[in-house]
């Protein structure tokens, strides 16, 4: 496997990890718990960006710390380039997230008034469809 092998799975396996994070039901109770518990959380698990560098932080670490122990590479290299793969990653999620966001409002124009807000005031009936 080479290196831009090891950077698309890297990257998918991140968006992966920060979406289910953010919106997987089986975390529902404890990100809700923790939600509940400390509010700092609260806004770092709603935000892609802050999610996805977390995320990058952790699975750059997970994926390269054993191949840098297996190859005998200086943990300079690994330590070097952690806090460029995180910033990466957190673009990626935020993107990502955007693009997800405005599938999931084409295919599913309202899911429910918590994901789609509607105020009586400013709705017109333009057909946005393209």
């Amino acid at each position: 496997m080479n290196r831009l092998d090891h950077l698309l799975v890297l990257t998918v396996a991140t968006y992966g990890l920060c979406y289910i994070l953010m919106y997987g039901s089986i975390l529902n109770r404890p990100r809700n718990f923790f939600m509940r518990k400390w509010r700092w959380f609260q806004r770092l698990i709603t935000c892609p960006l802050c999610t996805g560098f977390w995320c990058g932080m952790f699975m750059y670490q997970w994926h390269i710390l054993p191949i840098v122990k297996v190859n005998k590479i200086s943990s300079i290299f690994c330590d070097t380039f952690i806090f460029p793969f995180a910033c990466y990653s957190a673009v990626v999620c935020y993107i990502g997230h955007l693009f997800t966001e405005i599938l999931l409002n084409k295919a599913y124009p309202c899911l429910d008034d918590a994901r789609c807000p509607q105020e009586e005031e400013g709705i017109d009936s333009t057909d946005y469809n393209i």
